[in-house]
């Protein structure tokens, strides 16, 4: 699942899309639980390059492995934020 944040600056990518299809074509992913990475969008020259510093491992949170597909922020910072 990607989010592109509302100043299309940061895309937020999950390699979770959708737990049906998850079950069924990566079992292994969710016994272990997806991750999550920032690409910085360069908005003036063009490109994309993955940010080093952020990677979010839903493999090792509190309450076991988790899926996380459509990103949401508090105060709105995503695409999927305009709906709420």
């Amino acid at each position: 699942m990607i989010q592109l944040s509302l100043d299309g600056k940061r895309l937020y990518v999950t390699t979770s899309l959708f737990s049906g299809w998850d079950k069924q074509f990566y079992p292994n992913m969710v016994k272990e639980g997806c991750v999550m990475l920032q690409i910085d969008v360069d908005t003036k020259k063009g490109g994309l390059k993955a940010n080093q510093n952020f990677l979010v491992d839903f493999g090792k949170e509190p309450h076991g492995p988790a899926l996380a597909h459509e990103i949401r922020y508090p105060g709105g910072d995503s695409t999927s934020d305009i709906w709420l």
